[in-house]
């Protein structure tokens, strides 16, 4: 093998290296994305339709982490290069829930009145 096709050899394996490392980059987790605050609230209103979402304050409970969180914690995830579809998670570290994992807050003492409630009527 001459020195010429050596070479010719060696560029055509970085050229496919370098393929397969952007082919990597473009399947890799997707980052969350900072939408502006008007786009992220439509963002939430169209990607979770189970809720209002009267503003970013809005809070929910995570069943998966144990965890209240915001309308502005949460964190708009894909869509960036046109392989995945947007969606929502939980911006707890290490949390992948999902909006099917969210639910309203309950204070303590509306847990309360309702235990009294349930009880006064023999339930």
């Amino acid at each position: 093998m001459g020195p010429l096709t050596l070479i010719a050899h060696l560029l055509m394996s970085l050229q496919i290296a370098t393929r397969f490392a952007t082919l990597g980059g473009m399947f890799s987790p997707s980052q969350p994305s900072r939408p502006a605050v008007e786009d992220k609230l439509t963002s939430l209103r169209r990607l979770d339709k189970s809720r209002a979402w009267n503003s970013l304050d809005d809070q929910l409970y995570c069943t998966i982490c144990k965890t209240i969180i915001s309308g502005r914690q949460i964190e708009v995830v894909g869509g960036t290069n046109g392989l995945r579809a947007l969606h929502l998670k939980c911006s707890t570290p290490g949390c992948f829930s999902t909006p099917a994992d969210w639910l309203l807050p309950v204070k303590s003492d509306t847990v309360r009145e309702i235990d009294i409630l349930f009880r006064d009527n023999g339930a």
